[in-house]
């Protein structure tokens, strides 16, 4: 599987932070059904907000929580957290409300339940923490602030976020499911801090879909999962202010979509999974806030000025899409329908002595994937314990790649040299079974390095 082209200039970060963060980041981010967040809004039940309210009933709000039916999706609690956002604007003090299943026509017997919990600090200090919760028993919100009591600038931009905020549980609702997370990324920056937005939905105990997503000026996260698959992305945003070229970024991310779908083919992995990875890829590269000036330009780096290069590109990343394994054939429980896709993006800057100095831009790719294939293609696969069903091919690949940018400045800050790295450690393997017997297996390696080096400034 052949890595995306790089494009431009790589972005230039700590050797010793940045890359082992990023490459560290998918194990570091939990799902939101892990979290003590989830686990703190299914402790308080509808009962006891009821019992212990603030006295500060909004008829619009009630009106709102009382019109959910049992079961609700998240969808339904969209307009609900817009109005309590935007009830921020005239009333700053906390804020709870219940709905018993005895004061409307929820049911006592539904298993089903839901949690959401929303954090937005800003740059002050303060911490708004927004929840919702609809379990067995009734609907509870509430609203507090952590810290200082927001002012009137504060109150309108989390207020701002309230249609963002509806667009991600609304996409969570949707089959198959979507994270529409851009517009959580897209908020004032010079007045909020980070947004932090987590869901669960459960059936009883056991979790049916979770979110946990988070944003600042330095990093972002997501981890997503229900009963189909899993996913985990982190961006290194530390740098990503000032866009830089627009142009060069819409390419890189253009060249990483067809990584990505190349991935997908070469594993027959699900097309609805890929492009949910693609659009939190895109979100996570989208600049926080501000204008984007389109110049087309890059500016001239000098070492040893303490100035970094244009950002181009991509921010440094880290992701992981993983498949829930399938046995699909009785007869052989230890083949698996399977999917499993990484990728990362590292820089490191490496200053010589001399003033000159080398920018490394790392990207891994690694690709597990298992599947079957029917020996007459106009019959669908239908593996059963009979053993006329097993005429089949299994699939199995483990492709891995290793693509590394090297470029070397002089002491004057120019561009002396581009070098470039390719690792290549592929294997799929193909098992001919003909009436549930091995016929054959097939082994095809790909194993190669390759290394090119353009010279742009003679040596001195």
């Amino acid at each position: 599987m052949s890595s995306a082209t790089r494009v431009g200039t790589p972005r230039i970060t700590s050797t010793s932070t940045a890359a082992s963060a990023v490459t560290n980041a998918s194990t570091k981010v939990t799902f939101g059904s892990q979290t003590q967040a989830i686990a703190a809004i299914y402790s308080i039940t509808p009962k006891k907000v009821s019992a212990t309210g603030s006295g500060q009933a909004n008829p619009q709000i009630l009106a709102l929580m009382q019109s959910l039916p049992d079961g609700s999706p998240l969808s339904s609690f969209s307009g609900l957290g817009t109005a309590l956002l935007d009830n921020l604007k005239e009333n700053r003090g906390d804020f709870s409300q219940a709905v018993t299943a005895s004061d409307s026509s929820l049911s006592n017997a539904s298993t089903s339940k839901s949690a959401i919990s929303l954090d937005i600090t800003t740059r002050s200090g303060s911490t708004l923490h927004l929840t919702l919760s609809q379990q067995k028993g009734g609907i509870a919100v509430s609203v507090n602030t952590q810290g200082e009591q927001l002012t009137d600038e504060e109150a309108a931009a989390v207020a701002s976020l309230g249609e963002a905020f509806g667009d991600a549980l609304n996409g969570l609702s949707k089959q198959p499911p979507e994270l529409d997370i851009s517009g959580l990324t897209k908020f004032d920056s010079g007045v909020l801090k980070s947004v932090d937005l987590k869901t669960d939905i459960r059936s009883g105990d056991n979790s049916l879909q979770s979110l946990n997503f988070h944003t600042d000026s330095d990093e972002s996260w997501v981890a997503y999962q229900d009963a189909d698959f899993s996913l985990k992305m982190t961006s290194d945003r530390s740098l990503s202010n000032d866009p830089g070229d627009v142009v060069a970024q819409q390419i890189a991310l253009a060249a990483y979509d067809k990584q990505f779908d190349k991935a997908r083919i070469d594993g027959q992995g699900d097309r609805d999974q890929m492009e949910m990875l693609k659009s939190v890829f895109h979100a996570l590269n989208t600049p926080q806030s501000g204008g984007i000036s389109v110049t087309g330009n890059n500016s001239e780096v000098r070492a040893g000025s303490g100035s970094k290069p244009q950002t181009h590109g991509v921010n440094d990343f880290s992701l992981s899409l993983t498949q829930t394994e399938e046995s699909i054939n009785p007869l052989r429980l230890d083949e698996k329908k399977s999917f499993s896709y990484q990728a990362s993006q590292t820089t490191e800057e490496t200053r010589n002595y001399d003033g000159s100095r080398s920018v490394t831009q790392t990207a891994r790719n690694h690709l597990r994937a298992s599947w079957y294939q029917p020996l007459d293609q106009s019959l669908p696969l239908s593996l059963n314990s009979d053993k006329t069903s097993q005429n089949y091919i299994y699939h199995t690949l483990n492709n891995d790649e290793v693509n590394t940018t090297t470029m070397n400045y002089t002491s004057k800050g120019q561009l002396a040299n581009v070098r470039n790295q390719t690792e290549v450690n592929n294997l799929e393997t193909m098992k001919k079974y003909v009436m549930g017997e091995l016929e054959n297996e097939i082994n095809t390696p790909e194993k190669y390095s390759r290394e090119n080096i353009q010279t742009l400034l003679e040596a001195l």
